[in-house]
């Protein structure tokens, strides 16, 4: 094996140790139930989150929801997209503190079927993220959360931004 090669193939063993995915795994995974989605990618490796992880995640994002959400948005109502893109920064947020880069992106559906305590009608945003190697929906107003493929809107995402 050729020297070039034989690094390459160490990066690759190496970060996949490290629970390294490609972003072509996830969209992969849309696609096969939303094969129209809209899909925007702004890295080129993401980490899975654990549950004690996400667990840490849910009490950062619930109390700057309890703390901010209220006072700052006056005349403004804190809707799907601010809950989940407020998530996805926490997660980013713990991401960076442990040197990591875990997988949490935002889906646009159309929301046929209600889920996690919304009811259906109209258009909804949720995150969508990597926990311990699957794939996961999560609702982020209510924390309910469920693998894409029990999601019952999962033929209806729109978008993903990772």
């Amino acid at each position: 094996m050729r020297p070039l090669t034989s690094i390459i193939a160490l990066i690759v063993i190496a970060s996949t140790a490290c629970g390294a995915v490609s972003p072509n795994r996830i969209c992969l995974d849309v696609r096969k139930y939303s094969k129209d989605a809209e899909i925007s990618i702004y890295d080129t490796e993401y980490n899975s989150i654990d549950v004690k992880t996400l667990k840490e995640v849910r009490a950062s994002h619930r109390e700057m929801r309890r703390k901010y959400a209220p006072s700052f948005f006056k005349g403004r109502k804190f809707d799907c997209d601010d809950h989940a893109f407020t998530f996805k920064a926490m997660v980013s947020y713990h991401s960076l503190m442990q040197g990591k880069n875990f997988q949490c992106g935002v889906i646009m559906v159309k929301q046929v079927r209600a889920f996690g305590d919304v009811t259906a009608g109209g258009r909804h945003a949720l995150n969508i993220i990597l926990v311990d190697g699957e794939l996961k929906v999560l609702e982020p107003q209510t924390y309910k959360i469920t693998p894409l493929s029990k999601y019952p809107n999962r033929s209806n995402i729109t978008r993903l931004i990772l």
